[in-house]
């Protein structure tokens, strides 16, 4: 084989493994999420909801509901404003604060309390001010 073709198909073959190689590597950064903002809570419909579960525990004056959602069901984080923060009877045993398994700029990062209230669906919340916050799916310590 000549030196021009051997130099060819490895440019070739480098060309090919990076890729598709590359391909990989951005799916394994950048995981199936995908995010939702309701206006009130009667927009927060079961049929709405479905791929993350419709939290039965948001209170009737929730406003500006915003969820981030994993598309495999495996977690998701939410919060919205509400001077109630939850729905009566519902949010009441302590629990750990959660862990959220997915990042993204409005969940807090410092201002987090001691401790939180665990929800019906497997949600864990806390309230600042006006604000809840809840995680699902928590990823681990």
């Amino acid at each position: 084989m000549k030196p021009a073709r051997i130099a060819f198909a490895f440019v070739a073959s480098t060309l090919l493994v990076a890729t598709l190689g590359g391909c990989a590597a951005l799916q394994s950064l950048s995981p199936n999420v995908s995010s939702e903002i309701f206006a009130t809570k009667s927009d927060f419909t079961t049929a709405a909801t479905s791929a993350f579960g419709s939290p039965a525990w948001i209170p009737a004056d929730a406003t500006t509901i915003r969820v981030d959602y994993e598309t495999d069901g495996s977690g998701a984080i939410l919060t919205f404003t509400s001077k109630k923060h939850f729905a009566d009877g519902t949010c009441t045993a302590s629990a750990p604060v959660p862990k959220p398994p997915i990042q993204d700029s409005w969940w807090p990062a410092d201002t987090v309390p001691a401790s939180a209230v665990s929800c019906p669906g497997g949600w864990h919340a806390f309230a600042l001010g006006d604000q809840v916050y809840a995680a699902k799916g928590q990823s681990p310590s």
